[in-house]
């Protein structure tokens, strides 16, 4: 089992956390009240998992 830990900022654009990894899929809608530890998403279109922390709001 291999162990990435790499902590980058997530990028949120128009409501959508976008992929950790690629940048282009939109892996989950967020709202300004959403908080998430330890939370797998999957993106379609690089076909890759990411465990994302979200602390505080990323929405606008």
């Amino acid at each position: 089992m291999q162990s990435i830990h790499k902590r980058d900022k997530l990028v949120a654009k128009d409501g959508w956390l976008l992929c950790p990894r690629c940048g282009r899929g939109k892996v989950l809608r967020l709202n300004s009240e959403t908080r998430a530890r330890s939370l797998t998403v999957y993106c379609k279109l690089c076909g890759k998992e990411s465990i994302v922390n979200i602390d505080e709001c990323l929405c606008q």
